[in-house]
């Protein structure tokens, strides 16, 4: 029964974390949708290269020891999970310590569904 609450709790957590994610950067990059007027900053640097010359959209990486979303040659964080870097296997941590590249959105909400999971 307690195994059952942990799990719900944790899937509703997951849940909760990818909505809000979404949330925050998935309007920006859409195509079609205009963004925040205090976006506008960050877009015109991602928009400087043609997505051709680009080789990733986005870069997983650790942030102050949390999982942190950062836009394409960006110095600050877009998005700071709060799934603590040292509670991930040592694999995955050697992966986020150099920065793991992204290139669509589709492919960073699952990679970070597998990391929160």
């Amino acid at each position: 029964m307690r195994i059952n609450l942990l799990v719900t709790c944790i899937a509703i957590a997951a849940v909760v974390i990818i909505t809000t994610f979404a949330l925050t950067i998935g309007q920006k990059m859409q195509p079609g949708e205009s963004a925040p007027s205090e976006a506008e900053p960050i877009e015109k640097k991602v928009e400087q290269a043609p997505k051709a010359q680009r080789e990733f959209e986005y870069l997983l990486k650790e942030y102050e020891g949390r999982l942190a979303v950062f836009f394409h040659e960006e110095e600050a964080p877009q998005t700071v999970f709060d799934v603590y870097v040292s509670t991930l296997p040592e694999y995955d941590r050697g992966q986020l310590q150099q920065g793991v590249p992204v290139k669509d959105y589709g492919e960073l909400l699952k990679r970070i569904e597998d990391y929160i999971s």
